[in-house]
């Protein structure tokens, strides 16, 4: 069966067809039994359909709904104008976007090449005055650590060392005794 047919029996089943052409369907409907399946099936179809149709209603007046309609068919064209008149901005977004992306490239593989280096201290020449400085320098793991102590501190930190005392008896084991 042909699309033109279908079409046809479509139409006949929906009531849209002229009396000459209703009557030439009915006799291809009552000769041809692909037509007359097909005739049975849309029928069918239309029924159930009319059935179960959804029904919408809208609460508001003919003249506003397709007021609604008008204005935003408006409002769309007027930003398709807007959009059609700034051809400066669009040709200099479309030049500038590729040279800002090869620009970003550019620093990111520069930045990828380039080896950050750990920042640089300057060596402690000298101390303050009642400042004292041990330096420990490990070259196998490249490590050099400075530790800064006041010279207070330090010394209270030393353990203390007792000069000896004059005891009362000399290396003989005699006392001493001293003269007036």
């Amino acid at each position: 069966m042909n699309e033109t047919l279908e079409i046809k029996l479509q139409a006949w089943v929906d009531g849209e067809l002229s009396a000459a052409e209703a009557s030439a369907i009915e006799r291809q409907i009552a000769t041809d039994a692909e037509a007359n399946g097909l005739v049975a099936e849309l029928k069918s179809v239309t029924t159930a359909m009319a059935g179960n149709e959804l029904v919408r209603t809208i609460t508001d007046t003919r003249e506003f709904y397709w007021s609604k309609i008008q204005r935003e068919i408006e409002r769309q064209a007027r930003a398709e104008e807007r959009a059609a008149q700034s051809p400066r901005v669009a040709a200099w977004r479309n030049w500038l976007s590729p040279f800002l992306g090869f620009a970003s490239l550019a620093c990111i593989l520069l930045l990828a090449i380039k080896p950050i280096s750990p920042p640089a201290f300057d060596e402690i020449s000298s101390t303050g005055e009642g400042m004292e400085a041990v330096t420990f320098h490990d070259q196998s793991a490249g490590m050099t650590v400075v530790w800064l102590a006041d010279a207070v501190q330090a010394d209270e930190a030393q353990p203390a060392q007792t000069p000896p005392s004059k005891t009362p008896s000399d290396s003989s084991g005699e006392p001493d005794t001293e003269l007036e």
